[in-house]
């Protein structure tokens, strides 16, 4: 069986900065697959890694078990035939809860190793009352509080403490018995730009028990409105700076990649909870978009 790690964690909270500065630097030299299930009609993460790593598919938003399943599946065939990979990592959307995809993953053969929730330690006091942010945390067992550089010791001790909290109202159960899913508390890993020590990929234990848990997964993503902003000519900086300002005036989260004249490499564009960070990507030849996430009514 091929084994596979979910990466899950609300909007904004460092799940591709994760596979980039920590799958990358533990599994050099093996063949590592990696399926981003995105935010929107143009994916931004799967572009982003598609510049570090060749076999990457992307697949579009929607629930990974139900409408996208045959989508999924067709992906993870097609990276299955071509690469041969050793490991697989699926990036769920910051909207989406990772039950499903563990559900699917075993329906198509893999071995669900671990489901890590990348958790913004920053901003999670902000969306830890999320129904969506509950439900990646409860059905996780490795936890890792990142952007911890942001905060202080006692803010992250806060933090971690209600972390945990989450996890024990909200882990796994097994539907028939009402024993939790998993047999110990989650491993919790501190994180200062998605860098994790290797042991965070070993010893996880497989998530046989998933069969036994029927699907009630919520479909309904009204709550949320994403829109697309396509920018087609090289702008100037200051430009972009005045898009983004007049963007977040309603949006929760911008995320894009935009050429920007003077720079020799587009710009990834990263917005959440009032916090711009801005990065050159390599190897991205399409067009310059902007993807905002705002609060439905």
């Amino acid at each position: 069986m091929l084994p596979s790690f979910v990466v899950t964690g609300f909007l904004g909270s460092g799940k591709t900065t994760f596979l980039i500065n920590s799958v990358r630097r533990h599994f050099e030299g093996r063949r590592v697959a990696i399926v981003v299930n995105e935010l929107g009609e143009v994916g931004v993460d799967g572009k982003i890694l598609q510049g570090i790593y060749s076999d990457v598919m992307e697949i579009a938003e929607g629930c990974i078990c139900c409408s996208l399943h045959a989508e999924f599946q067709k992906a993870l065939s097609e990276i299955k035939e071509k690469f041969n990979p050793e490991i697989l990592f699926v990036e769920t959307s910051g909207a989406a809860e990772p039950f499903p995809v563990m559900l699917s993953l075993q329906s198509l053969g893999c071995s669900v190793e671990g489901v890590a929730c990348i958790v913004d330690s920053k901003n999670f006091l902000e969306y830890k009352d999320d129904p969506v942010a509950k439900h990646q945390i409860g059905s996780s067992n490795i936890l890792i509080l990142n952007k911890i550089d942001l905060v202080s010791q006692d803010q992250l001790k806060q933090v971690e403490d209600e972390v945990l909290n989450v996890w024990r109202q909200n882990q796994l159960r097994n539907y028939f018995t009402g024993e939790p899913l998993f047999r110990s508390p989650p491993r919790i890993y501190r994180a200062s730009h998605g860098v994790v020590p290797k042991e965070v990929f070993e010893g996880v234990y497989p998530l046989e028990e998933l069969t036994a848990i029927p699907h009630h997964h919520d479909h309904d993503h009204s709550h949320q409105r994403k829109d697309i902003v396509y920018i087609e000519e090289e702008i100037d900086y200051e430009k972009l700076m005045e898009i983004l300002e007049d963007l977040t005036k309603k949006a929760i989260r911008v995320k894009g990649i935009v050429r920007v004249k003077d720079s020799p490499y587009p710009l990834i564009v990263n917005y959440s909870f009032g916090l711009l960070d801005i990065s050159e990507l390599n190897h991205y030849s399409g067009p310059s978009f902007l993807i905002t996430i705002n609060s439905g009514t």
